[in-house]
């Protein structure tokens, strides 16, 4: 798969006034019920990412090529399920990913609308999702309303883990990665303490307790979050951060 992840790379690469048709082909087919699961998807949009950080490709007309692709995959994933309904079971496909489906049901029996949308991003249930919700019979508008919605964020998001390689390919390597990994920890400790902070939010008025270890980790954060910070600010990789981001809005804006 590495190897083919690749060799799609380096065509696009090659041939940046097809890369609009490449990556619209690539976000279909990653939309498209279980036949998202075999697509790497992430890896070739990520990958096409770094293109548009290393200023070889404009990264709106890649999102909307990426948005329009997996629109159409989503809407074409719903129309099976839709039509075909509870036949679909039957179908030799869908019998070997059974568990799955039972899984994005019950997730979109819970969620509805809000299941299209978070649905979309929480990896194999974006693959079945919305032939899911054809099944289920969910109104065409709202279905819509809710696709677009989701992957108005999701193409960007995407794209902008390779955006930030593809532009930070362009420091000595030491710097490169020592700048990425600043990224990635703040990153994931902000992640983390909002996870926390919600968490608490939501038994702060019952009589639950979040776990002891859920503590030690919302305060094992706050340090790592601001170590990073103090490291940034104190020493000249702050400004390369600075120099980062100023290329990176220049790509988007």
């Amino acid at each position: 798969m590495e190897q083919t992840v690749e060799s799609i790379l380096a065509w696009i690469s090659a041939n940046p006034h097809w890369a609009g048709l490449a990556v619209f082909a690539i976000a279909f087919l990653e939309s498209l019920a279980i036949v998202g699961l075999a697509v790497p998807g992430w890896l070739l949009l990520v990958g096409v990412g770094s293109l548009i950080g290393a200023g070889h490709l404009n990264f709106w007309l890649i999102s909307l090529a990426s948005f329009s692709g997996a629109v159409l995959g989503q809407l074409v994933s719903y129309g099976v399920g839709y039509h075909f309904n509870d036949r679909i079971h039957q179908w030799s496909w869908v019998k070997n990913h059974q568990s799955l489906m039972e899984r994005a049901e019950l997730f979109f029996k819970k969620h509805g609308f809000a299941g299209i949308l978070v649905g979309q991003f929480i990896g194999p249930i974006r693959a079945v999702i919305s032939l899911v919700a054809g099944v289920l019979t969910m109104p065409i508008k709202k279905f819509i309303t809710a696709v677009v919605l989701a992957t108005m964020i999701w193409a960007p998001v995407y794209l902008m883990p390779g955006v930030l390689v593809g532009a930070a390919l362009t420091f000595e390597q030491t710097q490169m990665w020592l700048l990425l990994s600043s990224i990635v920890l703040m990153g994931v400790s902000l992640w983390l303490i909002s996870r926390y902070a919600f968490d608490a939010y939501k038994v702060k008025n019952t009589n639950q307790n979040l776990p002891q270890r859920r503590h030690v980790m919302f305060i094992l954060m706050m340090i790592v979050f601001s170590t990073t910070v103090i490291f940034l600010v104190v020493s000249d990789y702050g400004t390369l951060m600075l120099d980062l981001m100023t290329k990176i809005w220049g790509l988007v804006s």
